[in-house]
């Protein structure tokens, strides 16, 4: 899909209660299909997400790990330990890992990212 026409659709659709024949329709199904699938609509629709919450996703290598670090947040922009949802966490020491879900604030430190491959910086 053209960015340009995602866009459009991104603004008739994005977070408003729609109607299920809306939700059934050819233009919300190629928008749906696009954000998922169009790494150019994915990218364009997140930045604008995280951009809207005061979010420094620049800083990261790319728009999924910035998205996923986001996700990690509560309202505080503190870590979340507790939610099973949480699939990578980043520490004020700079260290970025994957949550083992076992109560504590346990975790698996990795080096690179899982999307994109860039050894991640401290």
């Amino acid at each position: 899909m053209e960015l340009e026409r995602f866009k459009e659709l991104h603004a008739r659709f994005f977070g408003k209660e729609l109607p299920e024949e809306v939700l059934e329709s050819e233009a919300y199904e190629a928008y749906a299909d696009a954000i998922h699938e169009d790494e150019a609509c994915y990218n364009w629709a997140t930045a604008e997400k995280l951009k809207s919450q005061g979010f420094d996703y620049e800083s990261y290598c790319c728009m999924m790990m910035a998205d996923k670090v986001f996700q990690s947040m509560d309202e505080e922009g503190e870590t979340k330990y507790d939610d099973p949802e949480v699939i990578i966490n980043k520490w004020d020491e700079g260290l970025y890992g994957i949550p083992i879900h076992d109560g504590g604030a346990s975790m698996v430190v990795i080096n690179y990212c899982p999307w994109c491959g860039s050894k991640l910086s401290r």
